[in-house]
């Protein structure tokens, strides 16, 4: 396939994974401080759960100590409907359906349909008021962004042949939830333990913590349901971060994320040319450094245990593995979408 149609689907991927995750957290982020109450001390803890979902999605920078207040307004219409922030929701709905008007036609309808049809609906000045007049409409339309990207996942898996497009659009996606979690992990972990159990053990980091907003977390990544049925024992930061970070079977775990990109990428790279004929795509060889780097990271994922990052410190392990995940993204990029003039040929497909 061409390598500008493999590079529309590869952000796709991303794109709808980055909108329902910011959609997830922003939501969670609501639920959980709701209840916190009205005190000065409780809108201190407020405003640091905002600024940690700030962080996350890495924009802490559009919120300066002079500049708008870190709240449950502002915070919430920058990530949803800010058409400033490249990040927001509604822009990422736009671009990826913008990436797929590109190649329509060789798309299934009900996939382009479903995109362009929700990419309309989130423009609507109508549904932008109800949702930001008040909490509850604003978690509702943050569950609609949810459930649409849920609706586009089955769409692409009940339409999509597993050839390369297939490959590209899930190593878009998983990449995406790789670093979502990565990031997510390690900003709560310092938001909720600190500096003081940087290099810790289990049992100190089980035993000092208020572990309700670990509960939360898991929600927010969708794991919540598949956490107890790991773990016999009720919730514990500990064992959150190992579920979340080396589970094999957990779908919104960094270990899981990892392996569908590294399956993606051997499929393009080693599989597909030989069983439908195609021509390679410019990163398609055992040469690759994209294939090389995440093989490297999953292989490693294998044989890794809490107490190992624990013993590095969680933050620097985590950091090590959003570098890693980055120049992933980096290389794919250079290795398979090569931005070069089309030849004859390839212009008149």
């Amino acid at each position: 396939m061409l390598s500008r149609m493999a590079e529309s689907l590869y952000w796709i991927g991303r794109y709808v994974e980055r909108a329902e995750q910011t959609a997830r957290h922003t939501e969670a982020t609501f639920r959980h401080t709701l209840v916190m109450g009205s005190t000065p001390e409780a809108e201190t803890r407020r405003q640091r759960h905002w600024a940690a979902l700030l962080d996350i999605v890495g924009e802490r920078a559009a919120f300066p100590p002079d500049g708008p207040p870190v709240d449950d307004e502002s915070v919430p219409e920058h990530l949803i409907f800010s058409e400033t922030n490249a990040n927001s929701i509604v822009e990422c709905i736009g671009r990826a359906r913008d990436n797929a008007h590109t190649m329509r036609h060789q798309m299934a309808t009900e996939m382009w349909e479903a995109l362009n049809r929700f990419h309309l609906d989130v423009q609507r000045p109508g549904r932008r008021r109800v949702a930001a007049s008040d909490a509850e409409h604003m978690t509702r339309f943050c569950r609609s962004i949810v459930d649409f990207s849920q609706l586009l996942q089955g769409i692409t898996d009940s339409t999509m042949p597993r050839e390369e497009s297939w490959y590209f659009l899930q190593a878009g996606k998983f990449l995406e939830r790789a670093e979502w979690t990565t990031r997510t992990i390690d900003v709560n972990y310092r938001l909720l333990v600190g500096e003081e159990l940087e290099h810790g053990d289990r049992h100190a980091l089980d035993t000092a913590w208020d572990l309700q907003p670990w509960g939360t977390l898991l929600r927010a990544l969708s794991a919540y349901e598949s956490y107890h049925r790991i773990q016999s024992r009720g919730v514990h930061p500990s064992a959150v971060i190992e579920v979340l970070t080396l589970s094999e079977v957990v779908p919104r775990s960094i270990r899981f994320s990892i392996g569908k990109v590294d399956a993606a990428l051997a499929h393009i790279s080693e599989e597909a040319p030989a069983y439908n004929g195609s021509e390679p795509m410019p990163g398609s060889s055992g040469a690759s450094e994209a294939r090389r780097e995440v093989g490297r990271l999953h292989a490693e994922f294998a044989y890794q245990r809490l107490d190992d990052l624990l013993d590095r410190g969680l933050h620097e392990s985590l950091l090590d593995i959003q570098r890693r995940c980055y120049r992933i993204g980096d290389l794919i990029e250079h290795e398979f979408f090569a931005h070069r003039p089309l030849t004859a040929q390839e212009a008149m497909v």
